[in-house]
């Protein structure tokens, strides 16, 4: 059989089954990848050879082994290929760390019924091929931690069907959800059968070809599921963020085990227009809820981004097989950002709820979920918590590197067959303070590549997308058995290259200021904004902490900022402390004004472990910038809506629906503008909808101004409107001057003859959209069971005068 990454491996990977590898040789399944297989330039360093004590991350496997893993097993309504095969694995990973005759047992179970349900598939090759690579996945975790292939055999025996059924001169197939080819590949670095290789690139390759029948939702918008244009053309990151990141895991992949410089260029783009135009600063990705995918280059929404926490896998997961190709820290800074920030915040501290999105803002309404109707997410935070070990350290032909500061103790083995143990000591990501001592069995040469994060060299991450507002002066140092070591950083890392003997020492220090965060300028929401950064963590402001508010705040630029360790609050973190201005209500209830205050941040991904209230990641900078529940401007003396108060809906979103959205003073971005509240209405066909302003008394008016809330999914302008005023207790409409328009993005304006009202009404008459069967629709998003008749509408802003 051809090396990967040889001669005729570029030509073709079609390679005649004579030459395949017989049989299983999972001599060390959890070191991923093979030296004889892979042609990454580096390898991880297997979670089996490394031991985590880490006063950060010891605490949450452990309560990811007692309690997440059993939470989801428990509320796993079906154990279907889907969901339970990642706990499958997550279980596998727990068993290969630490013998559990009790987990085993009931993973074998698990896996009985999955199997149950899997089997009957197999006999018809169209079901077959949609079997989801967790599933193959899973099945060679299992074996692995196990030496049970009743999982792996059915694995293979799909895996074997469709090799039978797909291929060149075969059946063609372009999946919706791209983890399958994760799994074949994952078949083959385990198998050596380079059947399954060829397959992935098969599938891999087909995507963004026309001869190929697309239905519902993928027909409408290929780009949804990346299937838009052939994969080594794409260039930019779009589409279903979990889904986009499980095609360019296997993309990045196929760079690596074909050498083909294609899928590499391809890789490298898609990421660079991610980190440098589409990333969260918590490392999270996916901008727009409909869909769950991206948006346009820095179209990056606090309150109603998406950042599925299962794209913050994907995410963590494609960084660290980018690395493993580029050898290039920058990757791990991406990595890092996501693990501590948009990932470590996807379960609560006690391990038994979840997020499914992400936001960087709340108005108070939304905390993490028991259980999600789609059980995506928390199977994939036990998964990657489980195996967190194998993404600290990595090896080289000639290169030890140390990606994590995590205290732990690994055995990796360099050349000569020289085995070295590392030991890291670390309060990391509290202090900056990193001990890694190297005893090596004899003395060896070699070198060790210590990892300088971006934070320490003033980039935030790579590009221009965030910077920090001032330049510290403050640099990382380094020594060598308590001699300076020079660091010179050379692709994110200090190379340390000499012959290593027993009790050598190496120690890092990392200087860790509160840094202030800007986003860039055409990243509109955040203008006028600040985001605060200690280390690695970003912080937030939530309401326990700061009077039951956080949205509220502004922090001058010259404000004095400091941290503090808090050994009693959410089991122990560094809050960052500062004197900040707050807009409160005045004595008499009717204006607002600014105020000291202490502000108290936390870290990101602590924040609603404490119950639901409102938090922010960005703070105003000055008052404009700053909300609080907003008075009724005067003349209003109240506000009311036909929609009653409160309204009992259950759609997406539900939770920042709030009538004072329509006279806080904001202006919008655009109709799409989910920064701020804004007000939504369902009325049932034949009935009217009206929001109603009552005047403290008789009042001149002569325009209406109306600003549509449109999402560009369920809620739409409506069909049209009215402006009505009382007149001694009875409607009558005003006599327009204007048309009553209903254009989005703009203040509609419809003057009329003034009049004198004591009140004034909005009368509005949705558009009624059929959404059938099978469609995605309202109100939860998700496929239909029935055809739908919905009659929505909303506003982000009405002004009178």
């Amino acid at each position: 059989m051809g090396k990967p990454g040889s001669n005729l491996t570029r030509r073709s990977l079609l390679i005649s089954s004579s030459l395949l590898v017989p049989g299983i040789h999972l001599l060390n399944a959890f070191a991923w990848v093979s030296d004889s297989l892979t042609g990454y330039p580096a390898r991880p360093v297997p979670f089996t050879e490394v031991d985590i004590d880490d006063e950060f991350w010891a605490p949450r496997m452990e309560v990811n082994r007692n309690v997440s893993i059993w939470h989801c097993f428990e509320r796993m309504k079906r154990f279907e290929a889907f969901g339970a095969s990642k706990l499958v694995e997550a279980a596998a990973y727990m068993i290969a760390k630490r013998p559990d005759p009790k987990l085993e047992e009931y993973t074998d179970g698990v896996i009985d019924k999955i199997i149950a349900g899997v089997e009957p598939r197999l006999a018809d090759p169209d079901k077959a091929v949609r079997l989801p690579g967790h599933f193959l996945e899973a099945a060679v975790a299992y074996y692995g931690a196990t030496g049970k292939r009743k999982m792996l055999d059915v694995a293979l025996e799909d895996a074997n069907v469709i090799d039978k059924n797909f291929g060149p001169g075969k059946k063609t197939y372009i999946s919706q959800h791209e983890g399958q080819k994760i799994g074949l590949i994952q078949l083959y670095l385990q198998t050596g059968d380079v059947r399954y290789l060829n397959l992935a690139k098969f599938f891999l390759d087909e995507r963004g070809k026309e001869d190929y029948p697309r239905a519902g939702e993928y027909a409408i918008d290929r780009t949804y599921a990346q299937d838009h244009e052939p994969v080594i053309a794409q260039k930019e990151a779009v589409g279903h963020c979990v889904r986009a990141t499980f095609l360019y895991i296997p993309l990045t992949d196929l760079a690596a085990l074909t050498g083909q410089p294609e899928y590499a260029d391809a890789s490298r783009a898609i990421w660079a227009d991610m980190v440098y135009k589409k990333l969260y600063l918590t490392g999270s990705i996916g901008s727009v809820r409909f869909h769950e995918q991206f948006g346009a280059a820095y179209e990056l929404p606090n309150l109603s981004g998406w950042n599925e926490t299962c794209a913050s896998y994907g995410n963590i997961v494609w960084n660290h097989r980018m690395f493993l190709l580029d050898r290039d820290a920058k990757y791990i800074d991406v990595m890092e950002r996501a693990l501590y920030n948009g990932f470590a915040d996807g379960v609560s501290l006690k391990g038994d709820r979840f997020f499914y999105q992400n936001p960087l803002k709340s108005f108070g309404n939304y905390e993490r979920f028991d259980w999600i109707d789609v059980p995506c997410c928390p199977p994939n935070v036990v998964r990657l918590t489980a195996s967190l070990g194998s993404h600290i350290y990595a090896r080289s032909s000639d290169s030890i590197y140390v990606n994590l500061f995590v205290t732990s103790r690994a055995k990796i083995k360099v050349r000569n067959d020289v085995t070295v143990v590392l030991r890291q000591e670390t309060r990391y990501p509290w202090e900056g303070s990193i001990k890694i001592e190297v005893n090596p069995e004899r003395e060896e040469s070699f070198a060790i590549q210590v990892r300088i994060p971006g934070w320490a060299r003033n980039e935030v991450v790579p590009g221009n997308l965030y910077r920090y507002m001032e330049h510290s002066n403050q640099e990382p140092t380094l020594t060598v058995n308590d001699r300076p070591h020079e660091t010179k950083v050379d692709r994110g890392y200090v190379r340390i290259e000499r012959k290593w003997k027993k009790n050598d020492v190496i120690r890092l220090t990392l200087p860790m200021p509160v840094r202030r965060v800007r986003a860039n300028a055409l990243a509109l929401e955040n203008r006028d904004m600040v985001a605060l950064q200690r280390g690695p963590l970003v912080y937030c402001a939530e309401w326990p902490d700061n009077k039951g508010h956080a949205l509220n705040l502004y922090l001058a630029d010259d404000a004095v900022l400091s941290s503090q360790w808090r050994s009693d609050l959410l089991n122990g973190v560094e809050v960052i402390t500062g004197n900040v201005m707050a807009l409160e209500k005045g004595v008499d209830g009717n204006r607002l004004e600014a105020r000291p205050h202490e502000l108290v941040a936390i870290p990101y991904y602590a924040w609603s472990n404490r119950g639901a209230g409102e938090m922010a990641v960005w703070i105003a900078r000055d008052p404009k910038q700053a909300w609080l529940l907003p008075i009724p401007p005067d003349p209003i003396s109240s506000v009311t809506s036909s929609g009653g108060v409160p309204k009992k809906w259950t759609g997406y979103n539900d939770q920042n629906d709030h009538l004072s959205a329509l006279y806080d003073g904001k202006d919008p971005v655009s109709s799409a503008d989910e920064s701020y509240l804004y007000f939504r209405m369902r009325p049932d066909s034949g009935t009217g909808s009206w929001i109603e302003y009552a005047f403290k008394t008789p009042t001149p008016i002569s325009t209406a101004q109306v600003y549509w809330f449109d999402d560009g999914r369920f809620c739409r302008v409506p069909a049209s409107w009215r402006v009505l005023y009382k007149d001694e207790g009875e409607w009558k409409p005003v006599e327009n001057l204007d048309d009553y328009s209903v254009a989005k993005d703009k203040f509609n304006i419809m003057r009329f003859k003034s009049v004198t009202a004591s009140a004034v009404r909005l009368e509005v008459e949705p558009q009624t959209k059929l959404y059938k069967a099978g469609e995605i629709g309202p109100p939860g998003a998700n496929f239909l069971k029935e055809d739908t008749h919905w009659r929505e509408f909303g506003l982000l802003e009405w002004r009178v005068s």
